[in-house]
C-alpha cells in the first residue's frame, strides 16, 4: 500500500481540522442566533425605553418582566414614572427597587410610598427637580433587583432606595417559584447575564413548554391571581433546606447588589420590611416528624376554646403547652399570640405573632431572619438603615402590626404606605442626603397633600377584595366569591367602574374625575386629581394646563403662572397657555409683558376671543390705541355681541 494513504496527517493540518470541528456548534448558533433576530424572534427587554413622541424622557419598559416570566401571558409593570433622558445638575434622582409592596399595590399612583415621597422632596427643595423613579413589581424578588442594578447605575442616580424581602421563595426565578431555573444561584445569574440573547430565550420557552407537557399546568397557574399562580413548592416548613435556600439565595443577591451601587459610589437606603402580625393568621401549618398531632391538637383546641370564653390566662398556659409539644406549628404560635394580648403582655404577644409568621409554612410573608439579614448587609456594605417596620409597630397598638397599617398579608393601607415614606424621609434627612433642608415638611403636612385621589383609593379596595376571594385566602376548592363588585350610582362610580375594570386609562379616568370635581364645586380634590396627573405625565401640557386654571380661578395667581408657563414649554402650540400668561401679567400691572405673551398667542390662534379682547384692552393701557381699535375691531367682526368689546371700542378715543 502507498505511504500516501498511510501516513499520519501533518500537526499543522490536524489542528486545523481540529478547530474547523469545534467552529461548527459555534456556527450553527452563530447562525441561529441572527436568524432568530432577523425573524424577530424575542427582544433585549431593556429595562428604561424613549417615551413614544417624547425622545427626551424615559420610562420603564412595560415589557421588561418577560425576562423572568417565561410561564405568564401577562407580567407585572411598574408604576409610570418618566424622568429626563438626559440629567441636568439641578436634578435629584433616586431609584426604587422592591416587589409590590414597592411598588404601591393596590393603590399605586399618589398612594405608592415613593410618590409621597417624591412629592414632600419636592417641596422640600422648591430649586431643586426631584426624579424618585420606581422600578418596583409584583411578584419579583432579589434576582430582578440584582439584574437591574447596571441599567440603573448608567441612568446615574443620586440613591437608590430599596424595600424587598417578601417574594423571595414565590417570586420570579425563587426556590419555591412556579418561574424557576432550580436552586443553584450561580444558575440563574448566569442565565440571567445571557438571556439577551435570542437563543437562550427560545432555550427557555422551549423548556417551559416541555415543563407543561410532561408535568400538565402547574397547580393555580393560568388562573387566579398572579399571587397565587406564582406558588410552585407551597410547603416549606420552617428550617427546612427550601427555607434555607431562601435565605442564602436573599443574602447572596442582596450583597452583590450593594456590592455593585459601592462600587459605582451610590448611596443606598435599604429598608427593613414589614408585615401583619396579628390579623393574618398563618396559611399553612406544618407538624414536626415525632409531633403527636392528635395529642397537639387536643391541646390547641382547649386553650382556643379557653380563650372564646374570655379565660385569657387559662388560654395562655394551655397554649404555651401546645407550642412546647410541637415548635414548629404555626397555628399554636398564634393562637398564643391571641392569649398573651388578651391577657395585657403585648410584648410577649409580639414575640410570639413573630413566631407564628415565620412558621407559615407558605411563605408569602418573609421571616424575621430576612430583617436581619438586610441589617447585616447594609452594616457590611455601607448602606443606610430604613427601619421601616420599627415605624410602623411605634404606630400600631401594642407596637404589634395589624389592619389599622396592613390591608390583607402584607400590603400596606394608605396610613402604613406614608409610614414608609415617612421612615425613609427622616432617615435622608438625619443623613444630611443634598445638604441642609430648611424647608423640611413636616409629617403632618405631608399628610394633607397626598396625591392619592379617591378614585385610585377605591379602585385599591376593590383590588384587595379580589385578591381576599381567592386563594390563599379562600381554599382552593372553594367557589369563587365575587367580593369586588360595587353599586353605579354616580358619575364618580362610573368613573371608578371605568379604571377598575380597566376600560379607560387612568389618565382617561383622572380627567374625568378632576372636571366631575370642578363641576361640583370640590376644588381641593380637583387639584389633587390634577397634581397626579402632572406628577405622573410630566411631559404634557394639558395636566399643567388645567392645574394653572384651577389656581387661576382660586385666585392663586403665582401658583397659576407657575403651571401656565410649564404647559407653554410642552405645548408646540401654546396659545392657550400664553394668552393665560398675558391675562395674569395685566391683571398685576406688567402690560408690556402681556402684550408680548398676548401676540405670541395670537400667533398661534388669532381668533379666540378672551386673548383678543386682553390683547385689546392691554394696547389701550399702553395708549396705543390705534392697535387697540384694529385688534377688538377684529374681536367684533368675529363675536359681533361681546360686551366688553363693544364697552371697550367705546372707550376708545376718537382718531
Amino acid at each position: 500500500m502507498s505511504d500516501a494513504f498511510s501516513a499520519t496527517p501533518p500537526r499543522t493540518q490536524r489542528l486545523v481540522f481540529t478547530g474547523l470541528m469545534l467552529l461548527i456548534p459555534v456556527l450553527f448558533f452563530v447562525l441561529l442566533e441572527g436568524g432568530l433576530r432577523l425573524g424577530g424572534y424575542g427582544d433585549d427587554y431593556p429595562l428604561f425605553i424613549p417615551i413614544e413622541g417624547y425622545p427626551e424622557y424615559l420610562v420603564q419598559n412595560r415589557e421588561v418582566a418577560r425576562r423572568y416570566f417565561a410561564q405568564q401571558e401577562n407580567v407585572p409593570t411598574a408604576l409610570h414614572d418618566v424622568f429626563d433622558a438626559e440629567k441636568s445638575e439641578r436634578e435629584v434622582r433616586l431609584f426604587v427597587q422592591g416587589g409590590s409592596t414597592a411598588a404601591g399595590f393596590p393603590f399605586y399612583h399618589g398612594g405608592a410610598f415613593s410618590r409621597m415621597l417624591e412629592h414632600r422632596l419636592q417641596q422640600t427643595f422648591p430649586d431643586r427637580k426631584i426624579e424618585v423613579v420606581n422600578t418596583a413589581m409584583a411578584a419579583v424578588n432579589s434576582y430582578t433587583l440584582l439584574d437591574f442594578a447596571d441599567e440603573i447605575i448608567a441612568q446615574q442616580p443620586d440613591a437608590v432606595l430599596i424595600y424587598a424581602g417578601h417574594n423571595e421563595y414565590y417570586g420570579a426565578l425563587g426556590v419555591g417559584s412556579t418561574e424557576s431555573l432550580g436552586s443553584f444561584r450561580g444558575l440563574v445569574n448566569t442565565y440571567l447575564r445571557l438571556r439577551r440573547f435570542r437563543t437562550v430565550q427560545l432555550l427557555r420557552a422551549g423548556l417551559s413548554g416541555a415543563v407543561g407537557l410532561v408535568g400538565g399546568e402547574a397547580e393555580g397557574s393560568g388562573q387566579g391571581t398572579l399571587m397565587a399562580r406564582m406558588v410552585g413548592e407551597q410547603v416549606i416548613p420552617y428550617g427546612s433546606p427550601e427555607y434555607e435556600l431562601g435565605l442564602q439565595q436573599f443574602r447572596s443577591n442582596l450583597s452583590d447588589l450593594l456590592t455593585k451601587y459601592d462600587r459605582s459610589g451610590i448611596p443606598v437606603f435599604v429598608s427593613t420590611i414589614a408585615s401583619n402580625e396579628r390579623d393574618q393568621r398563618p396559611f399553612e401549618t406544618v407538624f414536626a416528624d415525632d409531633t403527636d398531632e392528635a395529642a397537639w391538637q387536643r391541646t390547641y383546641r382547649s386553650g382556643v376554646e379557653a380563650l372564646g370564653r374570655g379565660e385569657a390566662q387559662v388560654a395562655r398556659t394551655t397554649l404555651e403547652e401546645a407550642t412546647q409539644m410541637d415548635s414548629l406549628a404555626a397555628d399554636g404560635f398564634y393562637a398564643l399570640g391571641r392569649a398573651r394580648e388578651a391577657a395585657g403582655d403585648t410584648a410577649s404577644a409580639q414575640t410570639a405573632y413573630v413566631a407564628a409568621r415565620d412558621r407559615d409554612a407558605l411563605r408569602f410573608r418573609a421571616p424575621e431572619a430576612f430583617n436581619q439579614i438586610i441589617r447585616d448587609e447594609a452594616a457590611e456594605h455601607g448602606a443606610t438603615l430604613v427601619d421601616a417596620q420599627a415605624a410602623i409597630r411605634r404606630a400600631a397598638p401594642g407596637g404589634i402590626v395589624g389592619q389599622e397599617h396592613m390591608l390583607e398579608h402584607l400590603h400596606p393601607t394608605v396610613d402604613g404606605y406614608f409610614l414608609i415614606a415617612d421612615a425613609f424621609y427622616d432617615t435622608l434627612r438625619e443623613t444630611r442626603f443634598l445638604g441642609d433642608w430648611p424647608q423640611a415638611v413636616p409629617d403632618n403636612i405631608a399628610r394633607q397633600t397626598l396625591l392619592l385621589t379617591p378614585a385610585d383609593s377605591l379602585v385599591g379596595v376593590l383590588r384587595v377584595r379580589k385578591l381576599l376571594g381567592g386563594w390563599p385566602f379562600q381554599p382552593r376548592d372553594a367557589p369563587k366569591r365575587n367580593l369586588d363588585t360595587m353599586t353605579v350610582r354616580t358619575e364618580f362610580d362610573r368613573i371608578v367602574q371605568s379604571l377598575y375594570n380597566t376600560e379607560v386609562t387612568w389618565l382617561e379616568a383622572t380627567e374625568r374625575l378632576a372636571t366631575y370635581y370642578e363641576q361640583e364645586g370640590q376644588n381641593r380634590l380637583a387639584i389633587q386629581a390634577r397634581e397626579a396627573m402632572v406628577a405622573s405625565y410630566p411631559m404634557l401640557a394639558e395636566p399643567h394646563l388645567g392645574l394653572g386654571g384651577l389656581h387661576l380661578r382660586a385666585r392663586r395667581l403665582d401658583e397659576a403662572e407657575r403651571y401656565f408657563k410649564e404647559a407653554a414649554r410642552l405645548d408646540p402650540e401654546p396659545a392657550t397657555p400664553l394668552s393665560m400668561l398675558g391675562a395674569i401679567a395685566l391683571e398685576q400691572g406688567r402690560t408690556a409683558e402681556a402684550i408680548a405673551l398676548l401676540e405670541r398667542s395670537k400667533a398661534f390662534d388669532a381668533v379666540d376671543p378672551q386673548m383678543l379682547y386682553n390683547l385689546s384692552g392691554a394696547y389701550a393701557l399702553s395708549r396705543r390705541y390705534d392697535e387697540a381699535r384694529q385688534t377688538v375691531t377684529s374681536l367684533l367682526a368675529l363675536y359681533p355681541n361681546h360686551t366688553g368689546g363693544q364697552q371697550l371700542l367705546a372707550s376708545l378715543p376718537p382718531r
